[in-house]
């Protein structure tokens, strides 16, 4: 669902130490004030936010102005106010507060809006001061609140002012809610709920980071009931009570005629018996065929379009395209379900949020052979069949019928389906060494380099590319790529390489490092810098197998040791075997987390430095 952000940065500088350096700026206060009554036998939902900062650079991107975000369909923004306050205490208002359509990424239409404006006149040690009112037109579709924002914060304030007859529900969620103050108190007819958090530090924007919902601590809180001259109404209090508000929105769609996609789907399959082997050619189909065109208009974000249209059309967004498989499904025979997900965007579950906050995606969801198939076909270059890499470990919250649905967990796809491999053939000339690659890619990893290759155009300096990224003085030549497609089959390629000056004479002895793929040998995290999670797309593997033809005139003086290192957060191993003239080495790693937290940095670190150590270790070689 829609948020409402203010972006602002205020920074407080003495004149005296301006030229020096710049201080922090920092949010003086920040509150929202909901007011929750029944009106009119229906509730009526108010919001007033107000933000107060100290500023310091005048000409940060995020102090000269702010905006606020909002859907046009679910809420309503009124008195919007905004002033600054001179160092010397002079008093300038906002009069300019324009609205614009929000552009978001991927998305052909939607009903997103915001207000902006800008302050005049700032000033090292300005404040300033903004405000406005929202009216919340579905009860099911409210905001969370962040305690920490952009900026370290003094006072982070939200209060519920709840109507004596409605009931809520609520939950503090991310780290550090211990330190979050709590209380309630009566104010006439209403119960006021108050979460306060002091002196929040900012949170930071950071490289692999995984969203917000993971670390930084906020409130979700929804309407469970309210009771009219009708008696008590249910909104949102359990699982059961968010299945049939979103079944209301599906119950009455595929109305159309499908003949079309009845005679579509029996042709697709026509000569396959196997359900597994139906599934396929219908995933592929679909994931082939329908470009993917979001609409968040309304609850247009929410109801899926007619499956016989968005077969005629060839576009939908994620839910138009899981009702077409999941209708192509159903046709063919086999078991099939439409189901919302939260893609890992959002840490939670259906149990502990049972709002619309909970997810933000749609798939079709097939039991076949006994076991759940999770569809997503806005993955173009996914294989069936693999969920997208975004909704591993999530709930699917499944439509079974108007009273009954399922909740299933899509699995985490392992390390070694998602593997990159390579037979590797290399000797020694002069200083450099000369040899052949064979790579092969399988799963999500395939995947991930068919998307960059597919929409490539120049494909060479993309393959230059990604050998490069294993070891950055590789010459290629020769490159040759096949199975770029969506089959089960790996992805090869193939090439010629030389690398230049990697053999060091000392002595009359050769020296050089044989391993020549380091897969993470550079991602060590600053755990002084970096304080919040690092997250992985997938999990996936390596094994590369090489074989040294030694040169005649020399002979192996040294080989190193066996190394073999297992942890939970990643494994790996080196092995030499030596045969006459030919070595062999085999090299594993396979990475076992798709989230490091703060308190696994200092392990991974170590793990890291350990595999890097045995990369780096050298054969020895000395003539005959």
């Amino acid at each position: 669902m829609n948020r409402i952000h203010l972006i602002g940065l205020l920074v407080l500088l003495q004149v005296s130490l301006w030229s020096q350096s710049k201080p922090n700026s920092y949010i003086i206060s920040k509150k929202d004030t909901y007011t929750i009554d029944v009106k009119y036998n229906k509730p009526e939902i108010s919001l007033f936010s107000e933000e107060k900062k100290w500023v310091g650079d005048k000409d940060h991107q995020f102090v000269k102005g702010n905006r606020i975000d909002y859907s046009a369909s679910f809420e309503e923004i009124t008195e919007v106010e905004a002033f600054s306050i001179s160092p010397d205490k002079k008093k300038l208002k906002v009069k300019d507060i324009r609205t614009a359509d929000l552009e978001i990424e991927n998305i052909f239409y939607h009903d997103m809006k915001y207000k902006f404006y800008y302050f005049e006149a700032l000033a090292p040690g300005s404040e300033t001061y903004s405000a406005y009112r929202k009216q919340y037109k579905k009860p099911q579709f409210l905001d969370k609140f962040y305690f920490r924002d952009g900026l370290d914060c003094k006072l982070s304030e939200i209060s519920l002012r709840i109507a004596k007859d409605i009931e809520i529900g609520y939950v503090l969620h991310g780290d550090d809610t211990d330190k979050i103050a709590f209380s309630t108190n009566k104010e006439g007819n209403y119960t006021v709920y108050k979460w306060q958090l002091r002196d929040a530090q900012k949170d930071e924007v950071i490289k692999n980071a995984p969203q917000r919902s993971y670390y930084s601590p906020h409130l979700i809180f929804y309407i469970k009931n309210y009771t009219t001259d009708k008696g008590v109404q249910k909104v949102l209090g359990n699982v059961d009570d968010l299945y049939h508000f979103y079944f209301e929105t599906v119950k009455d769609i595929n109305i159309t005629d499908q003949t079309a996609l009845k005679a579509k789907t029996a042709q697709l399959t026509q000569g396959i018996s196997g359900h597994y082997d139906k599934a396929r050619v219908i995933f592929d189909y679909v994931k082939a065929n329908v470009n993917y065109v979001a609409f968040e208009d309304g609850m247009g974000g929410f109801i899926p379009r007619e499956a016989a249209d968005v077969y005629t059309r060839k576009y939908g967004d994620c839910k138009d395209m899981a009702n077409l498989l999941n209708e192509m499904l159903n046709f063919a025979g086999i078991e099939s379900h439409l189901g919302w997900i939260g893609t890992r965007h959002n840490n939670y579950t259906y149990e502990k949020v049972p709002t619309p906050i909970v997810d933000n995606h749609m798939i079709a969801v097939a039991k076949i052979d006994n076991a759940y198939q999770f569809l997503d076909a806005t993955g173009e270059f996914g294989i069936f069949p693999n969920p997208t890499p975004f909704i591993q470990g999530k709930q699917a919250l499944l439509k079974i019928d108007a009273g009954k649905y399922e909740l299933v967990t899509v699995p985490v796809i392992d390390a070694a389906q998602n593997n990159t491999s390579g037979a590797i053939t290399f000797t020694l000339e002069g200083n450099q060494l000369k040899g052949k690659v064979d790579m092969e890619l399988r799963g999500f990893v395939k995947s991930e380099f068919n998307g960059h290759y597919q929409s490539t155009i120049d494909k060479s300096e993309l393959l230059r590319s990604y050998f490069s990224e294993f070891i950055g003085q590789i010459n290629t030549s020769q490159i040759e790529v096949s199975n770029a497609n969506v089959s089960p089959e790996p992805l090869k390629i193939g090439n010629r390489f030389t690398l230049e000056k990697w053999v060091r004479l000392a002595d009359g002895q050769l020296f050089f490092k044989p391993i020549l793929f380091f897969p993470y040998a550079d991602l060590r995290i600053d755990t002084q810098q970096r304080k919040v999670p690092y997250q992985f797309d997938y999990k996936e593997s390596f094994h590369f197998d090489y074989e040294f033809e030694i040169p005649q005139d020399y002979t192996l003086d040294f080989k190193p040791e066996d190394f073999k290192l297992d942890t939970d957060l990643l494994s790996a191993s080196i092995t030499y075997a030596q045969n006459g003239q030919k070595l062999r080495i085999i090299q594993d790693m396979k990475m076992n987390t798709l989230l490091l937290n703060p308190s696994d940095f200092p392990a991974w670190n170590t793990a890291i430095k350990t595999i890097t150590k045995h990369y780096n270790q050298n054969l020895v070689l000395t003539k005959k």
